[in-house]
C-alpha cells in the first residue's frame, strides 16, 4: 500500500512540473511589451486615422469648390431654323470685380406697391390730362426735348394745386456720359431709379441740402433733369414754400424769420428752386412712377403752339465731326432760363 501511494504522488508531481514548463514556453513566445513600443503603436494608429480623415476632407472640399463655381450662363439665339448657344461673358468692371445686377422684373413687382393712382372723382378729373407711360418710353435725348412745354403739376395734401411750364431740361445718357450717375454702368442704392422702367421719378440730394427732380427714359440707365420751370398757378404758395426752413429737430419746417420776395421768373429757374417751390423731396417721390402718382405728374397744355427749342452741345460727351451730341435744351425767349447761348439760338427749331 505504501508503495502504490508513493508512485501516484510522484506521478502527480511530474504532471505539475510539465504544466509549468508549458506555461513558461507560451509566455516566452509572446512579445515583450514596454512603454516605447506602446507609444509607437499608438502613433501609427493615430497617423492612419488622420490620413484617412485628411483625404476625406480634401475630397469634400474639392467637391464643395466645384459646386461653388459660377454656373455658365448661356443664351439661345435663333438664326433661321438653327438654334445656336452663345456663352455670355461675366459683367465685370475694369478691375475684374463683378458689377451689381438689377432684376427689373422683381423691381416692378416691388414698386407696384408704391403706385398711388387717383381714386376720388375730383382727383381723376384733376389728373385726366396726365402723360402716360408711352410718352416716357423714348430715348433720353428725345424725351428731354419733348418735356419742354409740358406742365408740371403738384397736388398738395391741403388741396392746393401748383402748376408750372417746363422750359429747360438736360439729358444724362448713362454709360457713355461722364456726368451721369450711371457712368460705366455704375449701380448704387441712390441711382437705382435710373435702371427702372421709363417714367420713374429719380430724386437725389446734392450739397447735402438741395434736391433735384429727374425722370428716367427708355435706355434703362439714363434720365432727364428738369432744370427750369415757369410758374403758372399757385405763385404765392410757391413763394411761401420757398421761405420755409427746417427746424433744429430736422423733422418739421417753419417760416423763415426773414422772408425773401422773388420775382416770378426767379421762383423756379434752377433744379433746387423747383423742388423747394413744388415741395418735392426724396422720401416722398423717389422711385415712384410719374404717370401713376397721385400727388405729382406731368400733363400737356392744349391749344398752345409748340415751343421753339435751343439745343446745347454736351461738354462731357465725345462726338465726331458728323454728329454732335446735344444734351441741354431750353425754350427760346423764356425769362426763367439763366444760362443762354446766343450762338445756338441762331439754330433754334420748332418742336414737332
Amino acid at each position: 500500500m505504501k508503495r502504490t501511494r508513493t508512485v501516484t504522488r510522484i506521478q502527480q508531481e511530474n504532471k505539475i512540473e510539465k504544466n509549468k514548463d508549458n506555461e513558461d514556453t507560451v509566455t516566452s513566445e509572446r512579445p515583450k511589451l514596454n512603454l516605447k513600443s506602446l507609444l509607437n503603436q499608438e502613433y501609427r494608429d493615430t497617423k492612419n486615422v488622420y490620413n484617412t480623415t485628411d483625404s476625406q476632407i480634401s475630397a469634400s472640399s474639392k467637391s464643395s469648390k466645384n459646386s461653388q463655381k459660377e454656373p455658365k450662363i448661356e443664351t439661345h439665339i435663333e438664326k433661321g431654323n438653327k438654334r445656336e448657344v452663345e456663352e455670355l461673358k461675366p459683367n465685370t468692371n475694369s478691375k475684374g470685380k463683378p458689377r451689381a445686377v438689377v432684376d427689373l422684373q422683381m423691381m416692378k413687382l416691388e414698386l407696384s406697391q408704391l403706385e398711388d393712382p387717383p381714386v376720388t372723382p375730383w382727383e381723376k378729373k384733376l389728373s385726366s390730362g396726365r402723360l402716360q407711360y408711352e410718352f416716357f418710353d423714348i430715348p433720353c435725348e428725345e424725351l428731354a426735348q419733348r418735356l419742354l412745354g409740358k406742365i408740371l403739376v403738384r397736388y398738395l395734401e391741403n388741396g392746393t394745386v401748383l402748376k408750372g411750364r417746363i422750359v429747360e431740361t438736360e439729358g444724362y445718357l448713362g454709360t457713355i456720359d461722364k456726368a451721369s450717375h450711371s457712368y460705366q454702368n455704375k449701380v448704387t442704392p441712390r441711382n437705382l431709379p435710373m435702371y427702372m422702367p421709363p417714367g420713374t421719378i429719380y430724386i437725389y440730394m446734392t450739397y447735402g441740402m438741395y434736391h433735384c427732380f429727374n425722370i428716367s427714359s427708355q435706355e434703362g440707365n439714363a434720365h432727364v433733369l428738369i432744370k427750369a420751370v415757369e410758374p403758372l398757378m399757385g405763385l404765392k404758395y410757391m413763394e411761401l414754400l420757398k421761405n420755409m426752413r427746417w427746424k433744429d429737430n430736422g423733422r418739421e419746417k417753419q417760416t423763415a424769420r426773414f422772408a425773401t420776395h422773388l420775382k416770378q421768373y426767379k421762383l423756379c429757374n434752377n433744379p433746387f428752386k423747383i423742388c423747394d417751390a413744388f415741395a418735392i423731396d426724396q422720401n416722398s417721390f423717389d422711385r415712384k412712377f410719374v404717370y401713376a402718382c397721385n400727388n405729382l405728374w406731368l400733363e400737356s397744355q392744349p391749344f398752345v403752339r409748340p415751343p421753339t427749342i435751343v439745343a446745347i452741345p454736351s461738354k462731357n460727351l465725345k462726338s465726331d465731326d458728323s454728329y454732335v451730341i446735344k444734351t441741354r435744351y431750353y425754350v427760346l425767349g423764356s425769362a426763367s432760363v439763366d444760362e443762354k447761348n446766343s450762338e445756338c439760338e441762331k439754330l433754334a427749331y420748332i418742336a414737332q
